[in-house]
């Protein structure tokens, strides 16, 4: 009987550590497909509250226990303008899967041009405004668009630069790693 268990706890733990292994070289993958950059030591997002444009307020931590693609963006930024349709693709292929998506305007006073935006390209996840620009220092945003990945713990996983494809194989894999 003991050797049948240690057999079994040999068998269990071996598999437990091959399952760790290979999730941790998926996440590594899909980070380096999406470009992103990872830091060097996990530390939880800091939070914020942020009106939308119908003056809601919504704070960071009301996504807690998903993995969330915070956007830094603004309406005279043309990238950020030319990836907003894949990120709402994104978020509906994604948003019942343990993931959010959340759009940062840091356009000052233009609420008007921003709610326009979001009827436009009818996007359906959280688009806040950052007029003040206090959130984007917080984050040490220096050029648009730029994003973080903040994992289900909270934590931020990793900083993006530049526009990305987010409808794409690579992007869904890279979430699905956040997720777990």
């Amino acid at each position: 009987m003991k050797r049948i268990l240690f057999y079994f706890w040999l068998f269990a733990s071996t598999t437990l550590l091959f399952l760790i292994v290979n999730s941790a070289l998926a996440h590594e993958e899909s980070f380096k497909a999406m470009g992103v950059v990872p830091p060097r030591n996990e530390m939880p997002a800091p939070d914020f509250t942020l009106q939308t444009s119908n003056g809601n307020s919504v704070s960071l931590s009301n996504f807690k226990g998903k993995a969330v693609l915070l956007n830094f963006w603004a309406t005279w930024c043309v990238p950020c303008k030319k990836e907003l349709p894949s990120m709402q693709k994104l978020y509906d292929a994604v948003k019942h899967d343990g993931v959010e998506v959340v759009a940062i305007s840091i356009d000052r006073d233009k609420k008007d041009r921003i709610h326009q935006y979001i009827k436009n390209y009818n996007l359906t996840f959280p688009v806040l405004l950052d007029p003040g620009q206090k959130v984007r220092k917080d984050y040490f945003i220096m050029g648009l668009p730029t994003s973080y990945l903040i994992g289900a713990d909270g934590k931020l996983k990793g900083f993006i630069s530049g526009a990305r494809e987010w409808n794409s194989a690579a992007s869904k894999k890279m979430f699905s790693t956040l997720v777990q």
